[in-house]
This record gives C-alpha cells, sequence and structure tokens, in this order.
C-alpha cells in the first residue's frame, strides 16, 4: 500500500522547528535560509489542510494540530537515525576503541597482542593510554582495562591481573654508607610513591617499620616513570613483579628485602553489557580473560 507524505524536507523543517520554536534556530541547524524553511512549513501545512503553527510576532508556537503530529515526527526521525547509526556501526565493527592503563599496555599487553592479530587478524585495535576509568555514556570508546577495587557502575567488571608489591632499587643502594641490607636503613632513602602514599604505608606496616614516615618522597603518576626512575637512582621504588622482572633479570635493579605486599586492587577488563553484543569486542574481552597470568 503506498504511503501518502508530505516531502520530506518539509518533515524535516517541521520536525526543527516544532522542537526548537524558532524558524531561525531551524534555519541555523538544517544548515538552510529562514525563508526556505518558513516555505517547507507552508508546503506541509498547504499538503495537509492545516495549520501547524502560531505565528506571534517575538515567538513561535505549536497549534494543537502540530503538538499532535511533532512528537510521532521526532520518534520516526528517531528510528531512522538508529537503524541508519546501526548498519554504519556494523560496517566498520572490526574496528574497536580501547582504553589502557599505560604501564599495563607497555609492559603486559603489548608483549601479547601479537597472538591476538594472529587468532582475529580481521579485528583492528585502536588503543587509546590514560588511567581515570572511562565514562562510558560521554566517550567512544568500546571496552577498557582500568586499575581499581571494582564495582564501577554501569559496567561489567572482568578482574585479569592483580598485583603483589616490593621495593626495589638500583645494586648501588645495597653498598652505601646506609646500605639496603639493613631492611632499617630504609628510613634514609627517599621513598617513590605510585599516584599516592598509601602503598608504601601498607608495605612499611606489613615490614615492622610503621615508624618510618611514608607521606614524603617524590609521587609519580606513571608507573613506567616510576620504575625508571629507580632505575636512575631517584630512590626507592615499589615495583611487582609483572613491570619489573626484566629489569631484576638484567641487574639493572635489585629487590632488597622479602616481605610483599598484596592488596585488593587489580587490573579489570571494563564494559557496558550492551557493548558486547559487537563481537569484535566480545572476542577481544574473551581473549583478554583467556590468557595466561
Amino acid at each position: 500500500m503506498a504511503r501518502r507524505l508530505p516531502p520530506l524536507n518539509s518533515l524535516k523543517c517541521f520536525e526543527a522547528a516544532g522542537r526548537l520554536l524558532s524558524f531561525t534556530r531551524a534555519a541555523k541547524e538544517l544548515n538552510v535560509t529562514q525563508a526556505a524553511v518558513s516555505h517547507q512549513i507552508k508546503v506541509i501545512e498547504d499538503d495537509l489542510g492545516v495549520s501547524l503553527f502560531v505565528r506571534y510576532p517575538r515567538r513561535l508556537a505549536l497549534t494543537e494540530q502540530g503538538k499532535v503530529l511533532l512528537p510521532e515526527v521526532i520518534e520516526a526521525f528517531d528510528k531512522v537515525s538508529s537503524a541508519v547509526a546501526a548498519l554504519r556501526k556494523e560496517q566498520t565493527s572490526r574496528m574497536i576503541s580501547v582504553r589502557l592503563a599505560p604501564s599495563f599496555a607497555a609492559k603486559w599487553l603489548s608483549p601479547r597482542l601479537k597472538y591476538f592479530w594472529h587468532q582475529y587478524p580481521e579485528i583492528d585495535l585502536c588503543l587509546y593510554n590514560a588511567h581515570p576509568a572511562v565514562d562510558f555514556d560521554r566517550e567512544e570508546i568500546d571496552i577498557a582495562v582500568t586499575y581499581g577495587k571494582g564495582g564501577w557502575p554501569g559496567v561489567i567488571a572482568e578482574p585479569l591481573l592483580s598485583l603483589d608489591f616490593f621495593p626495589v632499587c638500583t645494586p648501588g643502594f645495597l653498598e652505601n654508607d646506609k646500605p639496603l641490607t639493613e631492611i632499617d636503613n630504609l628510613r634514609y632513602y627517599t621513598l617513590l610513591h605510585d599516584a599516592n602514599y598509601e602503598c608504601w604505608k601498607d608495605w612499611l606496616k606489613l615490614a615492622g617499620l610503621a615508624d618510618i614516615n611514608a607521606n614524603k618522597g617524590t609521587i609519580i603518576d606513571d608507573t613506567n616513570v616510576l620504575i625508571q626512575a629507580a632505575v636512575d637512582g631517584q630512590g626507592v621504588a615499589l615495583g611487582s613483579a609483572t613491570f619489573v622482572d626484566d629489569l631484576l633479570e638484567s641487574g639493572r635493579l635489585v629487590k632488597p628485602f622479602d616481605a610483599i605486599l598484596s592488596n585488593d586492587f587489580a587490573y579489570y577488563v571494563v564494559c557496558p553489557s550492551a557493548h558486547l553484543k559487537n563481537p569484535a569486542v566480545k572476542a577481544f574481552r574473551d581473549w583478554l580473560l583467556s590468557l595466561e597470568i
């Protein structure tokens, strides 16, 4: 059955003018002249045989007929827009955007990505590095790996990698006047902190050194830079095997003490449940969680 509809351009102008209650703002939104909008409104009114707007000297109002038609037109355009967006996303669904904690990306994920591309050569990744948790409602990110305690609202968060922490320093610190062969000598060295003082506080308490003031030293908000500062002899950092094993094996860093701190933080694979409807996102999430830690 053929549908008898007003011209599409007149419907677009009516929807914009009715939503904004202004021919001028509708013209700006549609990138046409105000005269063009006025003409298209006349076209649809003539086609329907009713007035859709009351034109006051300085404002515009919908007639009762306009109030009936507008929400239906808005809903119809929204449905068309959603269908078109879904089709466009389907065409690009093999490219996914991933937000990663920088140190995790550099030390843990990067050496393993070749295995993902070997298994899924048709999926392209767009990798973004940043510390804050993703606001999926505001940012065009499909999936993320975030460090924290989990429990983020509105997302599925699966634990991927937990960390244990222990002091690391250059070998020279074992031979200074106050050598770190003695754990109590730690009080004479600069503590390098990752983002805040809390981790060192917990380690010192664990090691029985709670009298050492952890609220001093250098705070560095990037683990990669923190570990490099330790390599450069700027102080003693708390490292984890994931990030310092290669440096311990090469001898550039040493682990002077045995006490190891565990906490309830971890790296989580995070995304809204709706994003897992994209096969590429689900494949990447499942691949991450399948890796042997």
